[in-house]
């Protein structure tokens, strides 16, 4: 785990915003390698810091992939606790196979981030462990009605994994830079030394995807802190208008 919470911002800056493409979301041109969506609304705060806001789910193999890179660019501002390791599920609770089963990932059940300069709430909607009784997942969080209203307000399809920088942009699963299939059959410590590899393939995906989520937050700390916010990331931030 301290291995991908410290990934050298020298290895980040190596890797910029790597190859990764553009794209649509609806009517709304999708940027920052395809998968940050600019958006306007009241500013998203809590405890007077811009607030980024994570949902997700155990069972779900998108979520096991985002949350390499979201992992990797909060750690730049903050300090995570009690993150665990994790699968995506295998099957439902009524027995249907999950695509992409097993994705290995961490979970934010459980945890806790500290920033000076933002704050992180994940709503883990439920867990990778099948429920029978209802057919689906064990159920452990449940979004606020201020957090369900978020997620309406730009996530019609109430679609998983979802981001939230600040009412400034959303990342939605249909665009996440890179998919499941990529960390398939790897182990924990083999992802983690591919993030601290710029010459890796799947390194610079996952590196690049937090690049552009640390530009969006940088958009909402005033580029603070620098260690951060570095030129090279700063140079992203055009392209997320």
């Amino acid at each position: 785990m301290h291995d991908l919470t410290t990934v050298p911002g020298r290895t980040l800056d190596a890797v910029g915003g790597g190859s990764l493409a553009t794209g649509d979301i609806g009517s709304a041109t999708a940027v920052g390698g395809g998968y940050l969506a600019p958006v306007t609304g009241p500013p998203l705060t809590a405890g007077g810091k811009p607030e980024v806001l994570y949902v997700g789910a155990g069972f779900c193999p998108y979520c096991a992939a985002l949350r390499w890179p979201l992992i990797v660019s909060l750690s730049r501002f903050g300090s995570f606790s009690g993150l665990t390791s994790d699968r995506s599920a295998v099957t439902a609770g009524s027995g249907q196979r999950e695509p992409y089963p097993a994705t290995p990932t961490w979970t934010f059940y459980g945890s806790s981030y500290a920033s000076r300069y933002l704050a992180f709430t994940p709503v883990e909607m439920s867990s990778s462990v099948p429920d029978r009784a209802t057919g689906g997942y064990t159920p452990l969080q449940s979004p606020s009605a201020l957090q369900q209203a978020t997620l309406a307000r730009y996530d019609a399809g109430n679609a998983i994994p979802f981001i939230d920088i600040g009412n400034r942009y959303v990342e939605i699963s249909v665009l996440i830079p890179y998919g499941p299939q990529d960390l398939a059959n790897k182990t924990w410590s083999q992802i983690t030394a591919a993030v601290r590899d710029p010459s890796s393939a799947l390194g610079r995906e996952i590196d690049a995807s937090a690049n552009y989520i640390t530009a969006a937050i940088c958009t909402l700390t005033g580029n603070k802190p620098v260690s951060a916010c570095t030129q090279e990331i700063r140079l992203l931030q055009p392209r997320l208008r």
